[in-house]
């Protein structure tokens, strides 16, 4: 019993620990010359951006160089989508018409996959600047950092 309690305690500290890794917001950088950087957005200052990208290096992109910004959370599209679709698998499970059910399964999941990715994309927390320029990071900095983790 002890081994079985000391077991459990260090799972809850290790997913506590893990949980605490996970990135609130991506980001997707274009520069004017075309190129693309995409990555989790860590800090804001007045003349560049600094993002870790998905295998954990660091890039500093000065202001002169983008173009174009797209801020969006993760995690709150998909878990809805798996809802809507959970819904109607349910409905046809608890049906007892093998029609009704076949029904609900072939037509309902992917309307109820449909409509959660629309109620997930409605409720993401999303922010667009396109046409930017050097001058214009210091005036969206304070917007920028409510996005960032290093506050």
């Amino acid at each position: 019993m002890k081994i079985f309690l000391t077991l459990s305690l260090c799972l809850s500290i290790c997913f506590t620990v893990s949980a605490q890794k996970k990135w609130k917001y991506k980001i997707k950088i274009f520069e004017h010359s075309g190129k693309r950087h995409r990555g989790f957005f860590y800090a804001a200052e007045d003349n560049r951006l600094i993002i870790v990208k998905s295998n954990g290096d660091t890039s500093r992109l000065s202001a002169e160089r983008i173009s174009r910004l797209y801020i969006h959370r993760r995690g709150i599209v998909a878990p809805l989508a798996i809802a809507g679709a959970l819904v109607f698998f349910v409905l046809a499970v608890e049906s007892p018409d093998v029609l009704e059910s076949a029904v609900l399964i072939f037509v309902g999941i992917p309307v109820g996959v449909s409509l959660g990715l629309f109620t997930g994309e409605l409720f993401a927390n999303k922010r667009f600047y396109k046409k930017l320029e050097a001058k214009d990071f210091p005036l969206i900095k304070s917007d920028l950092q409510r996005y960032t983790e290093l506050k």
